[in-house]
């Protein structure tokens, strides 16, 4: 069976959570229409009345192949639910710069995300990540089925490359230069 994971960083912070913005809905509508056997693990603080709504949609569905985990604040652990996922889906309605999205293209994952400017400044569709169109669960399904073929594991190194300038070596070289030139 394929993993999907939908992550959410676990900080407590209004943007990273399950919360009405991150449109999980579309997300699960689009399991409905992927037509592999898929095991999603939603993970990340939520907002209660929209996780009950999130589950009364699943339950309505008759979909069993969804579970909703914790926060995981531990960074060790947060690696490791990253590594065992093989496909990441982010289908937020909006993002500004998703650190869940960089730390799991850092960990050579396929992402798939919605095409929103936060998700378009660090993914090139079809080269380092997949973008859907905001709110499509069609394209989100069929987006979720390619990258869970083999045609789609090129997709991995690129994804972890594209991101390496936002390591914090790349980052403080960055700073010195800028404070250097300065001087």
């Amino acid at each position: 069976m394929n993993r999907l994971e939908h992550a959410i960083k676990a900080k407590k912070s209004e943007e990273e959570r399950i919360a009405p913005i991150k449109d999980l809905e579309t997300l699960i509508r689009a399991i409905k229409l992927v037509k592999k056997d898929v095991d999603v693990e939603i993970v990340g603080p939520a907002e209660e009345d929209y996780l009950s709504s999130l589950k009364r949609q699943i339950r309505n569905m008759g979909l069993k192949n969804i579970r909703f985990t914790g926060p995981i604040y531990n960074s060790k652990e947060k690696i490791k639910k990253i590594d065992s996922a093989r496909v990441f889906v982010l289908p937020s309605k909006r993002e500004a710069m998703p650190q869940a999205l960089i730390e799991a293209m850092a960990r050579g994952k396929i992402v798939v995300a919605s095409n929103n400017p936060g998700t378009r400044d660090i993914i090139d569709d079809g080269k380092n990540g997949l973008l859907f169109k905001v709110g499509d669960q069609r394209e989100l399904a069929e987006k979720m089925q390619f990258a869970m073929s083999k045609k789609a594991d090129k997709i991995k190194k690129s994804a972890r490359k594209s991101v390496e300038k936002f390591s914090w070596k790349k980052v403080i070289q960055k700073l010195e230069r800028i404070i250097i030139s300065n001087i």
